[in-house]
């Protein structure tokens, strides 16, 4: 097999983890609904909707948003609700294909 090292110095040199290297300054995110208590989550209000949508229409994960999970379920019906009415678009359409 040779070779005099161990594989632990391998994942050593990354700081610890296997893949990559090591995080630093990691900053837990705030859940925007629970730190500003004047702000309320409603299907009308598609500026703070729109917020939580990539550009190609998809609705952002928890993990990116910082969003706890009860907040990300209303805010997730909340986007649905505003599609079906027609506030929001289903993909990111915000610009004329063509124009004719």
């Amino acid at each position: 097999m040779g070779g005099n090292y161990k594989d632990n110095d391998r994942d050593e040199e990354r700081g610890g983890r296997r893949g990559g290297p090591a995080r630093r300054g990691f900053k837990r995110k705030v859940d925007p609904f629970l730190a500003d208590k004047t702000l309320k989550l409603d299907w009308r209000d598609t500026a703070l909707l729109s917020r939580f949508i990539t550009e190609r229409g998809k609705i952002v994960p928890r993990r990116v948003s910082g969003v706890c999970a009860k907040n990300q379920r209303r805010l997730a019906k909340a986007i649905k609700r505003a599609r079906h009415m027609g506030l929001l678009p289903y993909g990111g359409h915000r610009v004329p294909l063509r124009n004719l």
